[in-house]
């Protein structure tokens, strides 16, 4: 058993977490799946057509259900789930941050979250839904930094928020 704790800070300039790809190494149909489009975004209808770009890019795609979020910790638990994060535990939000910009998902040729149950979350702790978005949008950002191709989508119902329509 390891002696490191899994809440050890993790270095974002570590090519053997993060790598790095060239540019001539992300196929353009790549680049140029979902016209574009990464970050964050509000699914507005079903995500079935979506999914189905995201498979025939050869994206992963990982579902995150938080219908039974209602606080940070659920949130966290759900999170751990979806991506099998074990040992996250209740870490804190930068905790949280880098190990999702430290995923190991080898080497898809980009990363598709669909966000089930957002709504619940958002509506029994709007304070941690909106730091759980700007985790996912500063993970977005450094993943393409990273030359790697990345979304997250809300899908369903919620309330009114910022985030941009897909």
């Amino acid at each position: 058993m390891s002696t490191e704790s899994m809440e050890e800070p993790v270095d974002p300039n570590d090519p053997e977490l993060f790598g790095s790809l060239e540019d001539d190494e992300v196929p353009v149909s790549v680049r140029e799946a979902f016209e574009g489009r990464r970050g964050v975004h509000l699914l507005e209808g079903e995500p079935g057509p979506v999914r189905r770009e995201a498979a025939e890019q050869d994206w992963h795609t990982v579902t995150l259900d938080t219908s039974g979020a209602d606080d940070r910790g659920g949130f966290v638990a759900a999170l751990s789930d979806a991506f099998d994060l074990s040992g996250l535990g209740a870490g804190s939000w930068d905790v949280l941050d880098q190990h999702l910009r430290a995923l190991d998902l080898d080497e898809p040729n980009g990363l598709l979250v669909c966000w089930e149950g957002w709504g619940y979350f958002a509506d029994e702790d709007p304070d941690s839904f909106e730091m759980a978005i700007e985790i996912f949008q500063d993970a977005c950002i450094a993943w393409q930094y990273d030359k790697f191709q990345a979304a997250v989508l809300l899908v369903g119902d919620g309330p009114e928020t910022d985030v941009p329509s897909w």
